[in-house]
Order: structure tokens, then C-alpha cells, then sequence
């Protein structure tokens, strides 16, 4: 990649989780054979269209949909698949290319099971049992985003809902 390179990974999305909490009883993580598997290269995600840009109808910018879903996915090559959470198919999420000073828009839609995979302790701040047990927030770490596009934590949706957000990509370009 180069230093123009823009990465948007949203890789270890909020949870793992065995297939079930049996699946590996008493597991030492030391017993596992060290540096066996590649790591994993996230796609490079692709454009579906151009929109207007937010403020300059006739600015158009490359317009992206990456859902956040369960998948199973293999963690190491002598473990069985594990669920996770991810932005499109696979952890680490995709790479986003793009040219400082030419932004994009991503809509993030919240294809997740409506039935948390952990416990949900309901005594903590922002998991009260009058709230959705799965809601998605998107923060892109390292991007320089307007508010409305920033994700913050009370910005949540539930599944079956998205957010489109706007990233101007006015950051120097980095690697």
C-alpha cells in the first residue's frame, strides 16, 4: 500500500465467541503451534455508484455499503470456525482506497441477529434492560469526520437499520 493509501478497517468488530461455549474446553492458548496461518488481507472494497456528496449536489463521490453481519470465520487452523461480528464477511473488515481531499460515503446497515451472543449485563450504563440487546455503532478511528458522521456511542441503530456517513477524507494521507 501507499502512503495515500486510506485504511478503513473496522477489524475486531465488538465480539468473539466459540461456536458454543463447549467447543473448546480447558484450551490452552499455548499449546497452539505459533505463526502457522497468513495473516488475513482484508478486501478492498468497491464502490457501487456515485452519490452527491453532503452540502455539493454536484460534487459526486463514490458511494459504498459494507452491512455488519455474523459470520463463521477461522481463527487459527486448529480451532473449529468461530462466529463473529464483522463488517462485511471477514475480520478485519475491508481496506477503503481513497485520495486525501476526495471523500466517500459508506452506508453501514445493521444486518446483525437480533439476540446478543454474550451476556448482557443490564446493571451497566448504556445496557439497561429497556434497550436493545444488539445495537451497531460505526466509528472509524483515525478519520477526520464531521459529528454527524463520527459514531458516537448514544448514535446507535438496531438491526434492520443503517446509517449512511460521510467521510471527507481531508486528512493528510497516510499508510
Amino acid at each position: 500500500m501507499t502512503r495515500r493509501t486510506f485504511v478503513g478497517q473496522a477489524a475486531g468488530f465488538t465480539a468473539i465467541l466459540p461456536r458454543t461455549l463447549s467447543a473448546a474446553p480447558g484450551l490452552n492458548p499455548n499449546s497452539l503451534a505459533k505463526f502457522v496461518d497468513p495473516l488475513p488481507i482484508p478486501e478492498i472494497a468497491k464502490p457501487i455508484g456515485l452519490h452527491p456528496a453532503p452540502g455539493g449536489e454536484s460534487v459526486k463521490v463514490p458511494y459504498f455499503r459494507v452491512p455488519m453481519r455474523q459470520a463463521e470465520c477461522k481463527l487459527h487452523r486448529d480451532l473449529p470456525a468461530t462466529r463473529l461480528w464483522c463488517y462485511g464477511t471477514s475480520s478485519p473488515g475491508p481496506t477503503f482506497e481513497a485520495r486525501s481531499g476526495q471523500g466517500l460515503l459508506v452506508e453501514w446497515p445493521n444486518q446483525l441477529p437480533g439476540k446478543h451472543i454474550l451476556p448482557i449485563d443490564h446493571s451497566l450504563h448504556g445496557a439497561e434492560i429497556d434497550t436493545p440487546e444488539v445495537r451497531g455503532v460505526v466509528h472509524v478511528h483515525g478519520a477526520k469526520a464531521p459529528p454527524e458522521s463520527d459514531g458516537y456511542p448514544e448514535d446507535w441503530y438496531v438491526p434492520g437499520k443503517s446509517r449512511t456517513y460521510f467521510y471527507p477524507n481531508g486528512q493528510e494521507a497516510a499508510a
